[in-house]
């Protein structure tokens, strides 16, 4: 059985990697936990107003078989939230 490694990163108004490329991931969810919203990025560096925006109070986003994503994840808030990630 796969453990799962779950993370809280806190985001700020730079851009920041929170998930590394990882080949093996076969799932991740991440999670807004804030009050303000956040915007994740594929691949790229994360920008306000682009990408997958994850509303706040529990916006989420989820990598799962049918759109399985294993390169980078970056992040980005005009406020201070807490991102949630579970992955494995």
């Amino acid at each position: 059985m796969v453990k799962p490694v779950e993370l809280k990163k806190e985001l700020s108004a730079n851009s920041q990697e929170v998930l590394p490329e990882n080949l093996g991931r076969h799932y991740a969810l991440l999670v807004n936990d804030g009050v303000t919203d956040a915007y994740i990025t594929l691949g790229s560096v994360a920008v306000v107003n682009r990408g997958i925006r994850l509303n706040n109070g529990g916006g989420s986003y989820e990598i799962n078989a049918t759109n399985l994503y294993q390169g980078t994840i970056s992040a980005i808030s005009t406020g201070t939230p807490s991102l949630l990630i579970t992955e494995w």
